[in-house]
């Protein structure tokens, strides 16, 4: 069986990078999108182009309705991110209830637990505006109030 040569992450990244990019705002499957690469140097050189070529290209990189686009694009943006921050939510919801609520209630008297308890319920109420318009940034940025509005209304009870 022939094995293939390790692709460092940045190789595969630009490849990826410069087949969609050149494929425009429709972008491409993830397929096509692979060109030569493995699944594995595709997911290396993925992580390569999120954390790496974005900032330096100041474009993104996302998945919309099944192709993978380098854009600008606002809509195609915060779909992407929302369909993220929700499989992000469910992570947590899965971490909390299986490994964190089951415990006894001695248990929930740990610091260590009482941390981590935390920390969900903070994930939980920070998503609670998106979770609530079922991950549409656009439905919950019509019920959100302004940033202004928040900031006041906050205070204020943070004054209480």
């Amino acid at each position: 069986m022939a094995t293939r040569r390790r692709q460092a992450a940045h190789d595969s990244g630009e490849d990826i990078w410069n087949r969609v990019e050149e494929a425009g705002e429709v972008g491409l499957p993830t397929r096509e999108s692979m060109g030569n690469n493995t699944p594995a140097q595709f997911e290396h050189g993925k992580r390569w182009i999120k954390d790496k070529k974005c900032k330096a290209e100041k474009k993104c990189f996302v998945r919309y309705r099944g192709h993978y686009a380098v854009t600008l694009d606002a809509d195609k943006c915060t779909m992407y991110a929302t369909e993220r921050m929700r499989s992000l939510y469910r992570q947590a919801e899965r971490v909390f209830n299986c490994a964190i609520a089951p415990l006894p209630p001695a248990a929930q008297k740990l610091p260590s637990v009482k941390l981590v308890r935390s920390q969900c319920e903070s994930i939980f109420a920070a998503m609670s505006v998106l979770e609530a318009a079922g991950f549409s940034a656009e439905t919950a940025a019509k019920h959100q109030p302004t940033t202004e509005t928040a900031r006041a209304s906050s205070a204020k009870s943070r004054t209480r």
